[in-house]
């Protein structure tokens, strides 16, 4: 293997940290001049969650990275790009007898759920693991980065990053990327030199900027006013509760005023996963208290659910030991990117779960920051350049997914302006009903609009677009070098 070009410390090893460390070492496979630590906080790659979903978009971007066989292996993959896949049925079931009022098919990958088949996140996660090119990645467990610091410019040549973990050890790398999720000590830390150097250049305007870097939501995550009872139910408990219930063999979405229920069957349909929502909406913003997660009663989430249709009384039945999920998310940050430092997925735009795209973003950022990296044109003086590419492109569109996550959690609960007034109706498909159902059949076609971007968009396109912008201004930043010497 040649002498690396430079070397890169990867800091986190879930879905975003994996993904980068495979998209680094595919894109670079023929010279293997990249060199990846990949530092994970936990004492070996630790799941999080029940189902990965894999959407068209994002199986686009497994199949270029030579996943596709792999995961064939792990679920069901419809043979076709564009076969229609039924997605979620939605209920109106804030109501004794529950309503359906949508159960659309869409050209979707949805890997997670279709045919009662699907990845576990621990079997995802294994597929990614069992791929690293042990030549070029070389994993480091109980590594918790606590920050680190930029290399002094005062100095003639250009130093390195040092990385400092929890265990008081340290490391160095030329360029690192912040997998490390909501909570990113690399994204704490770049925000405040990044706001520090802004601070210092000294105009009014920048100085702004560096407020806003600093602010609540962007440094620190920020509650969404909702949370999340979660529970796994085996397939033969609920079959023995109502052997018909819907959400035995198809993905379901019992939408209501301030509350939802998302229900999918995962691991090739053997367990039914419950995620039921519960949401105070003028609390958004403010600060939780207690711990992101913890063990809650079953008595509590049947209080929750009080007077809801019967199939959503039977899963909250079904739901021992459930915990309770604070769900927190970031507000729309001004980059991902400073010196030679990025962060992606959760770190850079960390989102609530109502699009199912969280993991499917990391995947694309962490794609398309890998292809720059290994791009002739990127070599360890150009380092700043491709990651401004990066942030030009992948900051944009995991900022609109994240926005679009939130406004699609509020039409779940009725909470978005414009279908409000259906929240406290008791609504049939009787004649009497007529504007009512049409007004839910309004709300289920703006569930899909706000989708649509997930098959009628390409990954490609934004990493064309980013390898454009590198290709532009490389040559751009050369020639400025070469007039200041």
């Amino acid at each position: 293997m040649m002498s690396p070009k430079f070397t890169v410390a990867i800091c986190g090893g879930g879905v975003a940290g994996l993904t980068a460390s495979l998209a680094i070492s595919h894109f670079s496979s023929e010279r293997k001049d990249i060199l990846v630590d990949l530092y994970e906080a936990t004492p070996g790659f630790a799941e999080v969650g029940a189902g990965i979903g894999i959407q068209r978009r994002t199986w686009k971007v497994m199949k270029a990275l030579g996943l596709e066989d792999a995961l064939r292996r792990l679920a069901h993959v419809p043979s076709s790009d564009d076969e229609l896949q039924p997605t979620f049925e939605a209920r109106k079931s804030d109501q004794p007898e529950g309503l359906t009022f949508q159960y659309p098919r869409i050209p979707c990958k949805y890997t997670d759920y279709s045919h009662v088949n699907s990845f576990s996140t621990a079997d995802f996660q294994q597929c990614l693991v069992e791929n690293l090119d042990p030549n070029v990645i070389h994993t480091h467990f109980s590594k918790r980065l606590i920050g680190y610091s930029l290399p002094s410019k005062d100095v003639g040549t250009p130093g390195r990053i040092t990385l400092k973990f929890k265990d008081a050890s340290e490391a160095q790398c030329d360029v690192l990327i912040g997998a490390d999720g909501i909570r990113s000590a690399t994204r704490h830390t770049m925000l405040e030199l990044a706001a520090s150097e802004i601070e210092h250049r000294g105009t009014g305007r920048e100085r702004q900027l560096a407020e806003t870097l600093m602010s609540p939501g962007k440094l620190d995550p920020i509650w969404s006013g909702s949370v999340a009872y979660r529970a796994l139910i085996p397939r033969e408990q609920l079959a023995a509760v109502n052997p018909s219930h819907r959400a035995l063999n198809r993905m379901m979405n019992y939408t209501g005023k301030n509350k939802h229920v998302i229900v999918y069957p995962v691991t090739k349909g053997k367990l039914i996963n419950v995620v039921a929502f519960v949401s105070q909406p003028g609390r958004e913003g403010t600060l939780y208290n207690d711990p992101w997660v913890t063990s809650r009663e079953k008595s509590e989430v049947v209080a929750a659910y009080k007077g809801w249709e019967t199939e959503v009384q039977q899963l909250i039945q079904c739901m021992n030991s459930p915990s309770c999920w604070a769900i927190h998310s970031l507000k729309e940050l001004p980059k991902c990117a400073h010196d030679r430092v990025a962060i992606i997925g959760d770190a850079a735009h960390a989102m609530t779960p109502h699009q199912g795209s969280g993991a499917g973003v990391a995947i694309e950022d962490a794609y398309i920051l890998g292809a720059l990296l290994a791009h002739p044109l990127t070599t360890f003086s150009t380092l700043p350049v491709a990651l401004k590419a990066f942030e030009a492109v992948c900051l944009q569109h995991g900022n609109d997914v994240q926005q679009r996550s939130r406004l699609q959690g509020q039409m779940y609960e009725y909470a978005d302006p414009r279908f409000s007034s259906l929240a406290d109706r008791t609504i049939s498909d009787t004649e009497e009903c007529q504007d009512d159902m049409e007004e839910l059949k309004a709300l289920g076609d703006a569930f899909i609009a706000n989708r649509k971007w997930n098959w009628e968009t390409d990954a490609h396109d934004n990493l064309t677009k980013a390898i454009a912008i590198l290709e532009v201004e490389v040559p751009s930043e050369m020639e400025r070098v070469s007039r200041r010497n």
